[in-house]
């Protein structure tokens, strides 16, 4: 990330070869297999590089794009679900080929809802600052006020997990 961030083209196709099976199994245990989770992976990938001039060097880039393919993922199930083309069998449904039981299919599933759940409760100015949210601009902000930014929208994105789960 830091080097797709200095501006280092050949940097894009070391990270497609290593986060693309990570955040494509990731979309897929939110959307379930197929094209729907290739899309969401694609659409991660695409706004890595729009927003790669935001990425925080001292930040983790995977937590990073994975709150991306969070954000990709919940804004998928919306639309879904306004279409009204939830398919509840595609999402539980077990990857049993890839070795996941069903239970665990839909302990993952809650999982990755929980923290849908989470993040939506979060201020849209929390969800900016952590990269979770489009349509804001922070390019103005001093870099030390969007650090503390994030460390508050972080704090509290753990206070609510922990309303959720409790102390882990």
């Amino acid at each position: 990330m830091v080097r797709l961030s200095d501006g280092d083209r050949t940097a894009f196709d070391v990270l497609l070869d290593e986060l693309w099976p990570v955040i494509l199994s990731f979309a897929e245990r939110g959307v379930g297999r197929g094209a729907d989770a290739e899309d969401i992976a694609q659409e991660v990938f695409f706004r890595i590089c729009a927003r790669i001039a935001d990425f925080d060097r001292t930040r983790d880039g995977l937590s990073w794009a994975f709150g991306i393919a969070s954000y990709e993922v919940m804004t998928h199930r919306r639309r879904q679900k306004r279409r009204r083309e939830v398919h509840d069998e595609a999402l539980i449904a077990a990857e049993v080929d890839g070795g996941t039981s069903q239970e665990d299919a839909l302990l993952q599933r809650e999982v990755v809802l929980a923290f849908e759940h989470a993040v939506g409760a979060l201020t849209k100015d929390d969800q900016l600052a952590l990269g979770l949210a489009s349509g804001g601009d922070l390019s103005g902000v001093p870099s030390a006020t969007l650090r503390k930014r994030k460390q508050r929208a972080l704090d509290r994105l753990r206070g609510l997990w922990r309303s959720i789960y409790g102390e882990s």
